[in-house]
């Protein structure tokens, strides 16, 4: 499916926000191998830090069946300020985000707001090596679609 124009500003505004130094960023990270689960972005730092962060644009796709991976040490949510303000007045979200950060995107600038700290979690070891390795798979992969390559099973 392809991404809507208010994805792709998100996806910009999170590059922005997150690209610093010792800092390590991967779009769309498929979980584990021929994994069904997919974080829409994640940075892994020099401090041995994983942070997730799902985008969600609208309210049927925050609503939607759709898996949001929440693995990392922090979570966020990364949403528009319209959204952000139609979360608050829905009760029925109230718990389901109490772990999570709230990061708020400007589609009109590459700014994003916190409005919500990430509570840490406890990772696990295994944990932690499956989604670091999905990562460099995952960077692998965007590698192959920059240089126009086809993975080695596409090769005749």
């Amino acid at each position: 499916m392809a991404k809507t124009d208010l994805t792709k500003q998100a996806e910009k505004c999170l590059w922005n926000y997150t690209n610093k130094q010792s800092v390590f960023g991967c779009f769309e990270v498929t979980i584990g191998w021929f994994g069904k689960e997919r974080v829409d972005f994640m940075t892994y730092s020099t401090d041995n830090t994983i942070r997730c962060y799902e985008i969600k644009v609208t309210m049927a796709d925050l609503k939607s069946t759709a898996k949001q991976t929440f693995i990392g040490d922090y979570n966020y949510l990364v949403v528009t300020q319209d959204l952000w303000e139609l979360i608050q007045l829905d009760n029925s979200l109230g718990w389901k985000y109490y772990y999570q950060g709230i990061l708020v995107f400007k589609n009109s600038s590459v700014g994003i707001t916190s409005v919500k700290k990430a509570k840490k979690q406890q990772v696990s070891i295994g944990t932690r090596a499956t989604v670091l390795e999905s990562m460099v798979r995952s960077l692998n992969r965007e590698v192959g679609k920059y240089y126009k390559i086809k993975p080695y099973w596409e090769v005749g």
